[in-house]
């Protein structure tokens, strides 16, 4: 395996002098069907820097999700973000904000999972709420348009789609394609090294102040609850911090695991008393009570976690008895000394080349949990009992946890101690071709992006170009 170039931060520059789109206000009395509505969110033709909540909240569209073709809302497995917490849900479209109570959404269950509804003016009478039990979060369009409604007119037909554009292209596919697969490996190589850079600096100043160890235990737990629980766990992370925790944990090796769940599960606000969570929490909830007065009182609740649009297996009681687990498995040494150093070994033990793709690919299992736990046995504190054990962390998640927090941080460290070794070491986990998790918004952008182009799609040979996917769309195409 040849030695990866070192990581450059060309793309960075690039996007800094890239000027944004200005946006075309036009006249609000002109009337459009809703249909022109449902195209403009498909391709998401309106700016999305700043976008805003009609009560003032920062909205940030992570996935835009599919066109549904049947009854119900207009889109469904859409992703966003109101002021950093993310929610997966439904996009309900229309053209006043009023017709959300015209129609009946109110009162019709099929809507219950709207997360957000859009609309392109205010309308007169009564509007749903901004915010509320079974009420999406209300977005209006009409000032974030890249043009006015009558150009979007001339340009789209509104009439067949989207049966022509079936694979929800987008509007940064076409200069794409237009690109050799020499200059669109290039691009997005280059893009991928930006993401990481982008990752090191928000990584720096906590590192500095609060030290490697904190900060990745920090990571690593908001990588444990992806997103829609990572808001959670970084609050978890932040109310017990490591040291704290390893300060509270007794002598014996053996009582730590049940001993750091019962503190992590007791923080997070999900232990109850409550008698059908006995089973899952019979053994934890004493060991909680005799920390409980000697801690902060804990700023979570239960309403603090999310269990919608979110599989069984990856529910947040399964992630918290995982990182559980690695904090006890490397209590001693740290979670992120013991990450450098394992990596290290496998540096010297290839002469400090660069270790072969199976070596890579088998140290992608560090952050891996296999455990005789009631966890990985159950989804929740009072269920069935599964037919076959499940990892706590698996061989997947293991992976997008050491690229979205090991690389970075590690980087840090490598270039901060001046050691070569180690960064060109970590580029090459970058570089390797092992496959990665073909998750929801990895393969929208395949779509919205590369069309499904068999001659693009080829260029997504390791998780660089993956990363670097990820980059150019957040920068050019949303």
């Amino acid at each position: 395996m040849t030695a990866p170039a070192a990581f450059s931060d060309a793309y960075l520059k690039f996007t800094q002098v890239y000027n944004q789109m200005q946006v075309r206000e036009e006249d609000h009395t002109i009337r459009v069907p809703e249909k022109v509505i449902r195209c403009i969110w498909n391709d998401q033709l309106f700016c999305t820097p700043s976008l805003k909540t009609q009560d003032g909240q920062n909205l940030e569209i992570v996935y835009p999700g599919y066109w549904n073709f049947g009854k119900g809302p207009d889109f469904t497995s859409a992703t966003i973000k109101v002021d950093g917490k993310t929610y997966e849900g439904d996009v309900e479209l229309h053209v006043h904000s009023t017709d959300w109570n015209a129609h009946g959404h109110s009162s019709n269950p099929d809507f219950d999972n709207v997360i957000l509804h859009v609309y392109m003016w205010q309308g007169r009478g009564k509007s749903p709420r901004a915010k509320g039990e079974h009420l999406p979060f209300q977005f209006e369009i009409k000032d974030y348009l890249t043009k006015g409604i009558l150009d979007l007119n001339d340009e789209l037909d509104f009439e067949t789609y989207p049966v022509l554009n079936h694979c929800n292209v987008g509007l940064c596919h076409q200069p794409l394609a237009q690109l050799s697969q020499e200059k669109l490996t290039q691009l997005l190589n280059a893009a991928g090294e930006a993401r990481v850079f982008t990752k090191m600096e928000r990584f720096h100043d906590s590192v500095i102040i609060e030290g490697y160890e904190q900060t990745f235990y920090r990571g690593v737990a908001e990588a444990m609850g992806y997103p829609e629980n990572k808001q959670a766990f970084q609050t978890l992370a932040d109310a017990l911090p490591l040291a704290e925790l390893k300060n509270l944990l007794p002598a014996k090796q053996a009582e730590r695991v049940l001993h750091t769940q019962a503190l992590l599960f007791g923080i997070s606000g999900l232990m109850t008393d409550d008698k059908k969570n006995k089973s899952g929490f019979a053994k934890l909830l004493p060991i909680w009570k005799s920390y409980r007065d000697r801690i902060p009182p804990s700023p979570l609740t239960v309403k603090d976690w999310s269990f919608r649009a979110i599989r069984p297996a990856n529910y947040p009681y399964r992630r918290i008895a995982g990182l559980a687990y690695l904090i006890a498995r490397h209590e001693r040494e740290g979670m992120f000394a013991d990450f450098i150093k394992s990596y290290q070994k496998i540096l010297v033990s290839s002469g400090n080349e660069i270790p072969d793709k199976k070596t890579l690919n088998t140290f992608n299992d560090f952050f891996c949990v296999s455990a005789d736990d009631y966890w990985a046995n159950h989804y929740t504190p009072d269920g069935k009992t599964l037919a076959q054990s499940q990892q706590l962390v698996g061989s997947a998640r293991s992976r997008e946890i050491i690229i979205n927090i090991g690389l970075p941080i590690g980087l840090i460290f490598a270039r901060a101690g001046k050691f070569k070794e180690l960064e060109t070491g970590l580029n090459a986990l970058f570089q390797i071709g092992k496959k990665a998790s073909d998750h929801k918004l990895l393969r929208f952008m395949k779509h919205y992006i590369f069309g499904n182009k068999e001659d693009m799609l080829r260029v997504l040979h390791s998780e660089k170009q993956i990363q670097g996917l990820m980059q150019v769309y957040q920068d050019f195409c949303t």
